[in-house]
């Protein structure tokens, strides 16, 4: 079983009192409400950055879709006349 590598952070005075509120309410110890912090938000990032690599995968394979294509179909939301979802080209 590994142990936890203890780690100082800096919070602003604001974002404290928002952590420790939270750890009241949720009878947790700030370092708990950090640590989930962190998860979400590298969780976040690397769904974010796998994205990003797909994109650029599709991109290279040339599965792209034409910028006036995608315009054109965004400036038609929420009209009768709604185009449907562009295809690649």
């Amino acid at each position: 079983m590994s142990k936890n590598r203890p780690m100082s952070v800096r919070l602003s005075p604001d974002l404290d009192k928002q952590v420790a509120d939270i750890a009241r309410a949720l009878d947790r110890p700030a370092s708990w409400v950090i640590e989930q912090a962190i998860k979400d938000f590298v969780a976040v990032q690397a769904r974010h950055l796998a994205a990003i690599d797909e994109g650029l995968r599709d991109a290279d394979a040339g599965r792209v879709v034409a910028h006036d294509d995608v315009a054109a179909w965004v400036r038609s939301w929420g009209k009768p006349d709604e185009l449907p979802i562009p295809e690649c080209e």
